[in-house]
C-alpha cells in the first residue's frame, strides 16, 4: 500500500470574506492538481495560442478594407497583451520576448511560447 501523506493548513485572515476567498482559491488549486493527475494532457501555453491567433488576425486585417481592419488590429493587440502580461509577471523583458516570439512564429508550425522558468 502506498504511503499516505496528510496536511492541514491554517489560515488567519482579517475578515470572513478574505477567509472565504482564500478557501475558494485553495479549493481551485487542488481541483487543478486533481484534474492534472487524472488527465495529464495539456494545451500549449506561455502565450502560444494568443500568438498564433494574433498572427492570423493581423494577416487577415491586412486584406480587409475599411474600419473593420482597425478593429481586427486592435483585437490582435489585445491578444498580445496575454503573453506580454505573462512575461511581465515573471519579471522578464516582455518587449524582447514578444519580438522574439513574433519572429519565431513566422515559421509554419511553430509552438514557441514563454517559458517563465528559463526566461525564454
Amino acid at each position: 500500500m502506498a504511503s499516505l501523506h496528510f496536511q492541514s493548513d491554517l489560515c488567519f485572515c482579517g475578515s470572513h470574506h478574505v477567509l472565504d476567498e482564500a478557501e475558494r482559491s485553495l479549493h481551485d488549486a487542488l481541483c487543478v492538481l486533481s484534474q492534472t493527475i487524472n488527465d495529464s494532457r495539456v494545451l500549449l501555453g506561455g502565450g502560444w495560442p494568443e500568438m498564433i491567433m494574433a498572427k492570423e488576425i493581423d494577416a487577415l486585417a491586412r486584406k480587409t478594407p475599411g474600419k473593420k481592419s482597425l478593429a481586427m488590429e486592435a483585437f490582435s493587440r489585445a491578444l498580445l497583451a496575454i503573453p506580454t502580461t505573462i512575461a511581465d509577471n515573471a519579471g522578464l523583458d516582455s518587449a524582447e520576448l514578444i519580438s522574439q516570439l513574433r519572429a519565431e512564429h513566422q515559421n509554419e508550425g511553430c509552438t514557441a511560447g514563454i517559458d517563465v522558468i528559463s526566461g525564454s
